[in-house]
């Protein structure tokens, strides 16, 4: 797979002369390759959601007897369970991920890039800390549509101030001790993410009100 990546990025760098530019395209490249298993994670989430909100339903009906409330979970697990195993699709893509990882690390991007004028390779550290904060506002982008209130009955739970502070440490860390070039990918992965995140929920959302 490694080869099959760098060959697509080189193709890419022909065409744009580029390595910034080939590395959002080759991301963009993959994560449409990844659709399906992205659309299937994200329904899996919500099928997980529901099943939470009927579990604690049951538990709630059959608090005083707590032999009817086992027998009453054990039929709902028999019958919904299968829903719970494809939260793992998105585990399949972190070989991918991995890769395309080593790929971007590993192959000789020893060039600047118009996306990012300020550094003179690609290999190189931020040093201004540019990269990593557009990475961590990419990242904390998708927990913070809770709090549109058209989106936030996808997800009636909004999440917890520590958690996105984590998140925000957490991506600085990571790429400011990791060459721009990775940095670009994480940042095109992570926006595509949330722009894939946002219309699905617009269209669950749809869903729901046509429902009404």
């Amino acid at each position: 797979m490694s080869n099959l990546l760098i060959g697509v990025l080189n193709i890419l760098f022909n065409f744009t002369n580029d390595w910034g530019l080939a590395i959002v395209a080759l991301t963009i490249l993959v994560k449409i390759l990844l659709i399906p298993l992205s659309i299937k994670q994200k329904t899996a989430i919500l099928n997980q959601q529901n099943l939470t909100s009927e579990i604690n339903e049951i538990k709630k009906k059959y608090k005083d007897n707590e032999i009817k409330m086992n027998e009453e979970l054990g039929k709902y697990y028999s019958q919904n369970g299968f829903k719970f195993f494809g939260v793992f699709i998105g585990l399949l893509q972190i070989p991918i991920l991995i890769t395309l990882f080593n790929v971007i690390r590993g192959n000789s991007i020893d060039a600047g890039s118009i996306l990012v004028p300020w550094v003179s390779s690609l290999k190189a550290y931020d040093h201004n800390y540019i990269i990593p904060i557009l990475y961590a506002l990419v990242s904390i982008s998708p927990n913070l549509l809770n709090y549109i209130g058209v989106l936030r009955k996808f997800d009636e739970s909004k999440p917890l101030k520590q958690n996105i502070i984590s998140v925000i440490i957490i991506s600085i860390i990571i790429t400011s001790r990791s060459p721009v070039a990775i940095g670009i990918y994480l940042i095109t992965s992570s926006g595509i993410s949330f722009v894939e995140e946002l219309i699905y929920r617009l269209i669950i959302r749809n869903k729901e009100l046509k429902q009404i």
